[in-house]
């Protein structure tokens, strides 16, 4: 069974493990609990059964869900199709900061419907920049990827090259896929700029700085470049193969770290609390040996903050208060960012950034045009 043992917000040093942390006791190996749904209710009505019978026939049955439907929400209760009435402990799996049914949300969908909902990322819309530049300047004013706490400039428009950079997906895996791209892109063109010469040739292919480190216990998603660097069978298994030149390390060990990341390594991609099978936060020595050992191999640090950032650790990023000698190149975010509107966005250093331009990055493209093509 899972015992918990409550800590208070954890302190700023490798000797705060975690802010909760859930072990497992008396498991000989891993819970299939998931196969069945927990909760058995009463035979359901009329109205219950054709909304159940409609998703038996014509659903993939990808999730073991209990026999009620959901049909409203408000603030952190929801009701089902009986009228029957619970509290949402689970908030779409960490995605309705505002609760069910927020009238500022409501509004605000209300209202763009009405106007213009979709035209693609070959057009400027009126609310990408400003959600952009929100990003960047809360992330300036309260700290993280390489910003101390209020290191804003005041409201004077900066100059653009020396801002972080915003792109927006659809999702937090793909936003991680996102990440992950211009990981790679930045290790062809270092390792490239190695070599005198090396450019002038067919330095896409020739690159052997391809090679990406995840730790165990990870999740980044379920899209095949985040599944790869998910090391959980349960997950992987059924999809493989997957990517190649994937690494899998353990949090929090630093003596291993200078074999597992290389000059070969393009990418590190961490969560500052990993939320798989618990609460189990990094510490912040370990961080900084990554941050340095990322350094000196050239390797881009990506945090992928989707499920514990926008405010979920009590800052707007987990390592908003750290050192900045920890923070990444990059951080990834989702799942409260919209409320339960589907979006992701990738928030990437300047120097990261430069890399990606119209025309020779235009493959990010897909992420958040739509069309799906």
């Amino acid at each position: 069974m899972l015992t918990r043992t409550p800590v208070t917000r954890f302190a700023l040093t490798a000797s705060a493990a975690a802010r909760r942390c859930y072990s497992a006791s008396a498991r000989t190996g891993p819970s299939k609990a998931y196969l069945e749904p927990t909760h058995a209710f009463s035979t359901p009505s009329a109205k219950t059964s054709s909304y159940l019978s409609l998703a038996n026939t014509y659903l993939l049955p990808v999730y073991a869900r209990p026999d009620f439907v959901l049909e409203r929400g408000k603030g952190s209760w929801v009701w089902d199709a009986e009228g029957r009435k619970f509290l949402d402990f689970s908030a779409g799996i960490a995605v309705n900061a505002l609760g069910h049914a927020d009238e500022g949300v409501a509004k605000v969908l209300s209202e763009q419907s009405n106007k213009i909902l979709h035209a693609s990322n070959v057009y400027h819309n009126e609310w990408a920049g400003k959600l952009a530049e929100l990003l960047v300047t809360l992330t300036q004013k309260e700290g993280g990827l390489g910003f101390a706490p209020n290191s804003n400039t005041g409201n004077n428009i900066q100059s653009p090259e020396n801002v972080p950079k915003v792109f927006f997906s659809n999702s937090g895996t793909e936003a991680n896929e996102g990440a992950l791209k211009v990981a790679r892109k930045v290790g062809k063109e270092r390792w490239a700029a190695a070599v005198p010469g090396r450019k002038d040739g067919d330095y896409y292919n020739e690159c052997t700085k391809t090679r990406i480190v995840c730790f165990e216990n990870a999740f980044h998603g379920r899209s095949m470049g985040a599944l790869s660097v998910t090391p959980n069978p349960k997950y992987q298994a059924p999809f493989a193969p997957l990517i190649p030149n994937v690494d899998v390390g353990t949090v929090n060990e630093i003596d291993s770290l200078n074999g597992l990341i290389g000059e070969d390594t393009c990418a590190v991609i961490v969560e500052p609390v990993q939320g798989e099978g618990g609460i189990h936060a990094v510490s912040t020595d370990w961080l900084r040996a990554v941050r340095n050992r990322c350094d000196q191999v050239g390797a881009v640090l990506i945090f992928d903050e989707i499920q514990c950032g926008l405010y979920r650790s009590g800052t707007l990023w987990t390592h908003s208060e750290y050192p900045v000698d920890c923070h990444p190149d990059i951080v990834t975010m989702a799942k409260p960012l919209a409320n339960g509107y589907p979006i992701g966005a990738v928030l990437i250093r300047p120097s990261i950034a430069e890399t990606m331009t119209a025309g020779k990055c235009s493959a990010l493209h897909y992420e958040d045009d739509g069309t799906g093509d």
